[in-house]
This record gives C-alpha cells, structure tokens and sequence, in this order.
C-alpha cells in the first residue's frame, strides 16, 4: 500500500490524505509464514532541500546546514543519516508508536524544520518521502514525490513513473551526463521500462553497479546507512547560595563539576582536550580559566591540579557567585598500560605520562605561552631549519602517537643556534681545534640571500665544542654559529 504523505493539518480534508497507487502488475505473495512482520520492517522517512545544493566554494556551508537538520531530527528518530548533498533520512517505524501516526510524524518535522529553514530563506523548499528503503526514499524526494510507501511489495509501482534521471542524480557530473546520455539512446523514459527488461540485459548494457541500485531501491540489496553523531559538547554550571572568594570554597566547588565531567567522558569513552572555566561576579564580566592538554584526559585528579593550579596563581576582581564548565574539544580515550610494580622499563626510558603532566601543570603555573618547544622545518640554511612553539595543539609532542613512532636520530647540529651569526677575528679562530669538516652548504639562490658556506666542529681551549662556518664568498670570513656543549 503507498499514499500520499499527509498535507499539513487543516490543509486538507481526511479523506483525501490517503490516496492508494495501486500496482501496474499484479504480486505474487509468499506465504503468510514466510511474510516479513510488518513491525519488523523499517520505514525511512527522507527530507530533501534541493536549493540548498552547494555552489562553488559553498559546499562547506551546505555541510554544516545538513548537520544542523540531521541534529533536529535526533529529536525524532535514533537513527539519523546525512545523505549529500542535499538530503537527510531517518527511520520512523520505531517511533510511530510514540508520536502516535505518520502524520504526528510529519507534523512534528515541518514544526522542527520550517523555523530553520526560514531563517536560511528556503521557505519553500522542502520536499518528503517515506517508503520501507531509505533509497527508494531519497529517490521519491528528490524528485518531488510527496508519497508514503508501507509495503515494499508497493516499491515497484510507487516507483514506476519516476524519470531515469533520478537514478543518475546522485553521480558525479560527469558520470551522471554519461548515464542519462545513455539511457536516452536506449529508448528508456521511465523507471517502469526497466522493470521489463531481464536483469542480464541490465547488467550486460549498464553494468552491474546500475543493477545494484535498482535492487537496492527496491529492498532486495541492503543500503548502508551511516548514522549521524553529533559533536559532542559538555556544559554543567553550579550556582552559590552566597558569593565566595575563598580557595578552599572554590576549590570544593570545582571538583563537583569535574566529577560531573569525568562521569560524563567516561559513559562515551572520551577524554578531554581542553577546559574552558567560567568564574561569575557579580556587576563584573566572567573570569575565564582556559586549560590546555597537551595529551587528552579524563583523569578527575590531574584536570583538578591543574585547575587548582591555575586558581592559586589568580587574583579574583570580585567574590564568585557561580561557576561554568565547558568543554568542546575532545579525544578519543586511550588507556595507557603500565609496567608491573617493581619490574624497571625494559628500555631504561622515562614514563612519558609523567612528563606530559608534568609540562601541563607548568602550563597552568606558567601560563600557556610559557612553555615552548622547538620544531624542525626542511630547510637547509640552519638559522631557518628551526622554530619554536607552543606545546597547544602541536602533532608530535611527547606521549603522542607521532612521537612515538620510533627513536629520535642523533643529533648531528648543536641544539643551540646563535639568533645572528657571531664573527670570528682572526686572534680567536687561531685559538680553536678544528675536529670534523668540512660540511657545506649551498642553498637559497632562489631567494636573492644565497648561502655559500663550509662548517667546521671546533674545540675552544674551554673544551666547548663550537659549530663554525667560513664564508666562500664575499669577505671570506669565519663565523660563530652555534654551541654543541
């Protein structure tokens, strides 16, 4: 059985919000043992906005706008699915029960809908199916069919009058011109044309992918449907029954709210990437507490000395009167095994866990900037091969994956590089023991300032070892450039 979807309520009168189509041809049934139970088969409703296909550089835009739909309708079904560019489906049939029918159904999502879609100036541009495929559902939206499906043994009729070039809209430009050109020279119009030709015709002329479609319209093939996660995002605030300044008071108060943190990343296997704390005067703005993690944690007792940390070292403009936690970035949880108590790390080396806490709580004490590192760059010139940054979000510090991944090379260039290159006068250099060189370098003509150099590992008479280079041209000039030790 397939009918129209339900107009709006008031819109039309009862009788004329069921219309049956029925088959062309007629079905042969299985046996009623054999019958799919009809609370078994799903039902997916479809929402097609076509003028919110992307354009050129607006794809991102587009993106955004089928999260904002798909995490509206979460409110209506468990299983939620982007299908771009311009569609989301989702099952209903679980869900008839509670909203009581169908049309409570649409209801509910044009009262959902029709406010967003309005402020995007799209008033008019929502088009709906629902059918027991959510392909059979996209291809009815899509293509402006306001229909209801139940049965799938219905799909074929439902779908019978639909022009070929539904099935081609979803290809890619170029792909979908060749099918449609295609499909015209083959005298094909309607879906209905191809109902009468054998499945080897199909798959001998289309190939066997545009087979597959079809069975996946009709049900015979599974669709897979990704469901739609929403990014998550953490708030819980806690409210003082009088204003307070005291440590210990704000303190108590903190680890409320990061036990509520911690319950929550524990229940979704998460770990937290940074805090944003909230501290609320009264007659004053907010003051903000940011926590940056350099590796993802949902450990209550670390993120609480950090924040303890960070609140010692403030100096409150005014007494708290209520506090908010958030959180929006997030990791996935990683546990981290541990060696056996009293049995030493078969590689000698440092627990990095500990040095990762150990940088963070700097961080708190410090401030975010404080603490640096230095970064390589693939860069001949030595004064350019290097950079330093914060440890905030940087890939490859210490206790991640990208550091991980092997021991680190032997250091062939002094850690220490002068910012500008000191010169040597020629009392100086004769002091210095020349032990390995010459290395040289030659790069940089492309930029104007080329660099025509051989560098020298020098001892002075300190026994320091000295990085010193001497000019091939110009001046030919000896220069200071770094330190080993």
């Amino acid at each position: 059985m397939s009918s129209h979807l339900p107009q709006k309520p008031g819109r039309a009168p009862a009788k004329r919000l069921l219309k049956a189509v029925k088959p062309r041809h007629p079905v042969s049934l299985p046996p009623s043992s054999s019958r799919p139970s009809r609370r078994s088969t799903p039902l997916w409703y479809a929402v097609c906005v076509p003028r919110l296909q992307p354009g050129h550089g607006e794809r991102g835009i587009a993106q955004e706008r089928l999260q904002e739909l798909a995490a509206l309708l979460g409110q209506i079904s468990a299983t939620v699915s982007i299908q771009p560019p311009d569609s989301v489906v989702f099952e209903v049939r679980s869900s008839l029960t509670y909203f009581g029918g169908i049309a409570n159904i649409r209801t509910r999502v044009l009262a959902l809908l029709e406010p967003l879609l309005a402020s995007w100036e799209l008033e008019s541009g929502l088009q709906q199916a629902v059918t027991p495929t959510a392909a059979a559902s996209l291809l009815l939206a899509r293509s402006g069919c306001n229909l209801l499906v139940y049965r799938r043994d219905s799909l074929r009729s439902a779908l019978g009058s639909l022009p070929l070039d539904a099935l081609v809209s979803s290809l890619p430009p170029a792909k979908a011109k060749q099918r449609s050109r295609q499909l015209r020279n083959s005298g094909l119009q309607v879906m209905r044309d191809l109902w009468r030709l054998p499945r080897q015709s199909l798959a001998r002329r289309f190939g066997p992918e545009f087979v597959r479609q079809l069975d996946v319209c009709l049900g015979d093939m599974p669709m897979p449907v990704t469901p739609h996660q929403a990014a998550p995002r953490f708030s819980t605030t806690m409210d003082f029954e009088y204003a307070g300044e005291n440590s210990a008071f704000l303190l108590h108060a903190i680890d409320e709210l990061l036990a509520r943190l911690c319950l929550y990343l524990q229940q979704r296997e998460l770990a937290a990437a940074h805090l944003q704390f909230l501290l609320r005067h009264e007659h004053r703005e907010d003051t903000v507490v940011a926590v940056e993690l350099r590796q993802a944690s949902r450990s209550q007792s670390h993120l609480a000395l950090l924040l303890e940390t960070r609140i010692q070292a403030l100096t409150l403009a005014a007494p708290v009167i209520g506090m908010q936690l958030e959180v929006q970035r997030f990791d996935s949880f990683r546990p981290q095994s541990r060696p056996v108590t009293g049995l030493a790390d078969a590689a000698g080396q440092a627990d990095q866990g500990a040095i990762v806490q150990l940088l963070e709580q700097l961080q708190a004490r410090l401030g975010n900037e404080a603490v640096r590192s230095l970064h390589c760059h693939a860069e001949h010139g030595p004064e350019l091969a290097g950079s330093e940054r914060t440890f905030s979000g940087i890939a490859g510090i210490v206790g991640s994956p990208a550091a991980e991944a092997g021991p680190l090379p032997v250091a062939t260039r002094p850690c220490w590089i002068l910012g500008q290159p000191s010169a040597l006068p020629p009392p100086a250099f004769r002091t210095l023991q020349l032990l390995s060189g010459p290395e040289r370098i030659e790069t940089r003509w492309w930029s104007g300032q080329p660099l025509h150099r051989d560098y020298y590992v020098a001892r002075n008479q300190q026994g320091m070892r000295l990085w010193i280079y001497h000019e091939r041209t110009g001046e030919r000039a000896w220069y200071l450039h770094g330190v080993f030790d």
